[in-house]
């Protein structure tokens, strides 16, 4: 995990010094509208659903015109009702300019558990999952976006001793911003 990471932030430095002119560095916060997907040997469920918040950092690459890179790190609570569960979120996000202002986005994003309510036992330490969005740039650097994530792994342990059992995250944000 640790490599991911190392990784992750030297090819963001190598990016930085190639693009130099296209990098601005922002941060983010709103809210998450999240639930966890519960199933039992093919049956599926979903608890109540949890707000929440997130709260993070970006670094957006102008990789051309229309065409932008986007990593960014989250501290984000997530989870369901009476079920909460944090992560330190790290989005790869590839955006499109549709016009002056306005792209959509998608990419993978690795979790990296931090708490859960409860305690953490029985949950494993990651979690991968792909973002769908779009956001809209205002007048002086200022952003508001929105976005869906579809936790894609299993995120309790294998050997649950309830059978079949697989629990992913699911959920929506909505949030602002700023890029310097």
């Amino acid at each position: 995990m640790k490599k991911m990471i190392i990784s992750l932030v030297a090819a963001v430095a190598f990016i930085g010094n190639a693009q130099a002119q296209g990098i601005t560095f922002g941060v983010k916060a709103g809210a998450n509208f999240s639930n966890l997907k519960i199933s039992f040997d093919s049956e599926g469920a979903s608890p109540d659903g949890a707000t929440s918040i997130f709260v993070g950092g970006l670094l957006d690459v102008g990789l051309s015109d229309k065409v932008h890179f986007q990593p960014e790190i989250q501290y984000s609570i997530e989870g369901a009702k009476d079920g909460d569960v944090t992560y330190f979120n790290v989005p790869l996000m590839l955006k499109y300019y549709l016009i002056e202002g306005l792209n959509v986005q998608a990419g993978p994003q690795l979790g990296l558990l931090v708490d859960a309510e409860g305690g953490t036992e029985g949950l494993k330490s990651s979690n991968f999952a792909l973002n769908f969005g779009a956001a809209y740039e205002l007048v002086g650097g200022f952003f508001v976006d929105a976005r869906y994530n579809l936790g894609l792994s299993n995120i309790a342990e294998e050997d649950t001793g309830f059978g079949d059992f697989s629990l992913k995250t699911k959920g929506f944000q909505l949030g602002v911003g700023y890029r310097f």
